[in-house]
C-alpha cells in the first residue's frame, strides 16, 4: 500500500466528520448538534406510543441506527396535523438491529417493520442479479438506492419520506397526491439540478430526458409503470462513464428519468421548502426539511416544536 492511500485510509477518511462539522459549525455549533440530537433519542424513546389505522395513505421511510430518531419525530410531527388513518413502513438501511425496531414498534405497534430479509427474497425474484447486474450493484454501493429499489420496486404506487424533516401543517397537496397515486417529488431550490452532468449533454450524448430540480426529500412513483430494464440499462451506462461523480448524483440522475416518464409535478416549494442554511426564516411552511448547515437548528431546536 502506498504512502497515500495508508494516509487516507488511516487519518484522511476517519477524520472527514470531524473536519466537516468543524468547518461548517465550528466547535461550538458541532458540540450543539450532539448534545441536540443526544437529547432528541433520549426524547424519542419515551413518546407516548401512538396509534394509527390503515389507509391508502402510505408513508415510506429508509431508517437505521444513525436516523431512527429523526424517523419518529417526522412521523409524529405529521401525525399532529392530520389524522391518524396513515400506513407507515419502515425500510432498514441495513443497520436497524432488533433493540432498534423495538423502539420503532413501542412508539407505533402498527408501523410496518420490513425486515432485511424480506427484502432481500422479494428483490431475488423481481430484480434477479444475473438479469440486473447494475441495478444489484448500487444497492450495495451506498444505502442512497434503496429507496428507489428496495420501496419502490414494490407493487403499487408508494411515496418515500427522508427523516430529516418535520410536518408543522396538515400537508393537504402531499395527502391528495398520495390518495390519487399522483407520481410527486420535493422541488430543489438550488439553482441547478443534481446530476451527473448538465441536463443537454445528457440528452445530446445519451438520449436521456430528465426532469429538473428534483429533490429526493420526497418521491412518490407508481413501481409497477417503471421499465426495469431500461433502468438497468441506465444505470449501466451512469456507473461506465460518471461513476467518480459517486452515488448521490447517480441516484439523483435516475430518480429525475423515472419521475420524467411518469410526468410527476413538484410539491409547492414554498410549502414543502428546504432549508440548507443554519438560519431559518419565520415563514410557516407545511412542512421543513433540514440539510447541510441546517442541520444545527434541526438538532438544537426545530425538533423540539414538535408537541408530544
Amino acid at each position: 500500500m502506498s504512502i497515500g492511500k495508508i494516509v487516507y485510509k488511516y487519518f484522511f477518511a476517519p477524520t472527514l466528520p470531524i473536519r466537516y462539522n468543524l468547518t461548517h459549525f465550528g466547535l461550538n455549533g458541532w458540540m450543539n448538534i450532539l448534545r441536540g440530537e443526544l437529547q432528541m433519542k433520549q426524547v424519542a424513546t419515551h413518546i407516548p406510543p401512538i396509534l394509527t389505522y390503515p389507509s391508502k395513505v402510505q408513508f415510506n421511510f429508509l431508517t437505521g441506527e444513525k436516523y431512527w430518531h429523526q424517523t419518529i419525530f417526522c412521523i409524529q410531527s405529521f401525525l399532529n396535523n392530520s389524522k391518524n388513518a396513515i400506513t407507515i413502513n419502515i425500510f432498514s438501511d441495513g443497520s436497524l438491529t432488533e433493540k432498534t425496531v423495538d423502539k420503532l414498534k413501542r412508539f407505533c405497534p402498527s408501523i410496518n417493520i420490513i425486515a432485511d430479509e424480506d427484502t432481500n427474497q422479494y428483490l431475488n425474484e423481481k430484480l434477479p442479479a444475473h438479469k440486473f447486474p447494475s441495478l444489484n450493484y448500487l444497492r450495495h454501493w451506498h444505502p442512497f438506492f434503496k429507496r428507489m429499489i428496495d420501496i419502490h420496486s414494490r407493487p403499487g404506487y408508494h411515496i418515500h419520506l427522508d427523516s430529516d424533516m418535520l410536518f408543522f401543517q396538515t400537508p393537504h397537496e402531499l395527502i391528495h397526491n398520495a390518495l390519487n397515486e399522483r407520481p410527486c417529488y420535493m422541488i430543489e431550490q438550488l439553482s441547478y439540478s443534481y446530476f451527473v452532468d448538465d441536463k443537454q449533454t445528457l440528452k445530446i450524448k445519451h438520449g436521456i430526458d430528465l426532469l429538473e430540480n428534483v429533490n429526493g426529500g420526497i418521491i412518490g412513483y407508481k413501481g409497477d409503470n417503471v421499465n426495469y430494464d431500461k433502468l438497468e440499462f441506465y444505470a449501466t451506462l451512469l456507473l461506465n462513464n460518471y461513476a467518480d461523480k459517486g452515488p448521490a448524483r447517480i441516484e439523483q440522475t435516475l430518480m429525475s428519468i423515472i419521475l420524467a416518464e411518469q410526468k410527476a409535478v413538484g410539491l409547492d416549494k414554498n410549502e414543502y421548502k428546504i432549508y440548507y442554511s443554519s438560519k431559518l426564516d419565520n415563514e410557516a411552511n407545511t412542512l421543513k426539511h433540514y440539510i447541510f448547515k441546517a442541520k444545527l437548528p434541526y438538532f438544537s431546536s426545530e425538533w423540539k416544536k414538535i408537541s408530544l
